[in-house]
C-alpha cells in the first residue's frame, strides 16, 4: 500500500485517506479486471432465460426477489447461506408463508385493485406481511434453510403483488430453473470466470 505523508491538518488528513481509499479501488479493480464483466452477463443470462420464458409464455417467471438470490449464486456461491438447497428451501418457505398469510387475511386477488388509505383491505395486507415474515422466519430457523432474500418474495406475495397460487407456483418453478443454470453452466462450464473461482 502506496504511505503518504501529510502535514497534519485535517483537511489534509482526509485528503491523504481519500487518496488511499482511491488507489486501494484502483488496485482492487486492476487485479479483477474482468470479475465485473463475467458477474453481469452471468447475472444477465439468467434473467434472458426466465424473461424468455415469461415472454413465450405469458407467465411472472421474472419475479424481482430472483435478482439478489443470482446475484449470491454469481459472487458467493460457496458460503454456506448461499448453497442451492438454501436458496430454493428458503425462498419455497417465503413463498409457502406468504401464500397461507394472504389466504388467511385477504382471501381474494387484489392485484391492480386500488387501495384506498386507511381502508381495512390496506390493514389486512400490512397483517398479511406481520404473519409472513413471522412464518418465514420460523420456517427458515426450523428448517436450517436462511436465506435473506427470500424476505422479498415473502412481502411480493403476502401483499399481493403476484396471481395467487399460481402465480406462486410459477415463482418456484423460476428458483428451480435459476438453480438448474446454476449446477449446470455455472459451475460444470467454464464461461465465466466468476470470484468464487479465483484467488487473489
Amino acid at each position: 500500500m502506496t504511505e503518504i505523508k501529510t502535514a497534519g491538518c485535517p483537511t489534509s488528513n482526509y485528503q491523504a485517506e481519500l487518496l488511499l481509499f482511491v488507489l486501494s479501488f484502483a488496485e482492487t479493480i486492476m487485479e479483477r479486471p474482468s470479475i465485473g464483466v463475467d458477474v453481469s452477463t452471468y447475472i444477465a443470462f439468467h434473467f434472458a432465460i426466465l424473461g424468455t420464458l415469461s415472454w413465450f409464455t405469458g407467465l411472472g417467471f421474472l419475479l424481482p426477489s430472483l435478482g439478489p438470490s443470482i446475484f449470491l449464486f454469481a459472487t458467493l456461491p460457496d458460503e454456506e447461506m448461499n448453497y442451492p438447497q438454501r436458496i430454493i428451501g428458503g425462498q419455497f418457505i417465503g413463498a409457502v408463508s406468504a401464500i397461507v398469510a394472504f389466504q388467511l387475511l385477504v382471501g381474494h386477488p387484489i392485484v391492480g385493485e386500488p387501495i384506498p388509505p386507511r381502508s381495512l383491505l390496506g390493514l389486512r395486507q400490512v397483517l398479511a406481511t406481520f404473519l409472513a415474515a413471522i412464518l418465514t422466519t420460523a420456517g427458515m430457523f426450523v428448517t436450517n434453510w436462511e436465506h435473506p432474500p427470500a424476505y422479498a418474495t415473502t412481502l411480493i406475495i403476502s401483499l399481493g403483488f403476484i396471481d395467487g397460487v399460481r402465480g406462486a407456483v410459477v415463482f418456484f418453478l423460476a428458483v428451480l430453473i435459476v438453480a438448474g443454470i446454476h449446477e449446470l453452466f455455472g459451475k460444470r462450464l467454464p464461461i465465466w470466470n466468476l470470484p468464487y473461482q479465483r484467488e487473489f
